[in-house]
């Protein structure tokens, strides 16, 4: 739960733009920060907050740790993150044929193009962690592998549980 709502809220902050005090000039948090070559390093180390919290409650059990990880970054970048964009009035982003990227406030357009599993469309205006990536094939199998790894270490973590024999990094 801590991992959903670390995530929930997270996709809330990194959905807005924010504007200087004169709403005139607006930025995406990630440019604000550094943009992706700073931001997105620093996104993906948050994601081990949630998983800190279950580490703390459950010590030995660092399965549950990684699952916290790989859940809350599941979430932000499940399409919730352009519901959140579109409650902030932000337009989101689809791409024509040649993979030109264009606004749209059509969720399920940006859906179509964002979590195609076999697009080969860069989804972002920034490379990240390589040029032309990630695609929207890389979002949508990277996804599906997080929640399937998160799933097998917590029916592995469950599945120990009575034995007192938990996953351990060090086996």
């Amino acid at each position: 739960m801590i991992s959903f709502g670390y995530g929930v809220w997270f996709n809330y902050l990194d959905s807005a733009k924010y504007c200087s005090d004169n709403g005139q000039i607006c930025e995406d948090i990630g440019k604000i920060l550094g943009g992706n070559s700073i931001y997105q390093p620093w996104n993906v180390i948050g994601h081990c907050i949630p998983g800190l919290f279950l580490l703390v409650m459950t010590p030995k059990r660092w399965g549950l740790f990684l699952a916290g990880v790989l859940i809350s970054s599941s979430v932000m970048d499940s399409p919730l993150w352009g519901v959140m964009r579109l409650t902030h009035d932000l337009p989101l982003w689809n791409a024509d044929e040649n993979c030109i990227i264009h606004d749209t406030p059509s969720l399920l357009d940006w859906i179509i193009f964002y979590y195609n599993p076999i697009g080969t469309c860069q989804v972002w205006g920034d490379s990240w962690p390589i040029e032309g990536q990630p695609t929207s094939m890389v979002i949508f199998w990277s996804i599906v592998a997080r929640v399937a790894v998160a799933i097998i270490l917590i029916l592995k973590q469950e599945r120990l549980k009575p034995l007192k024999n938990y996953f351990n990094l060090n086996r």
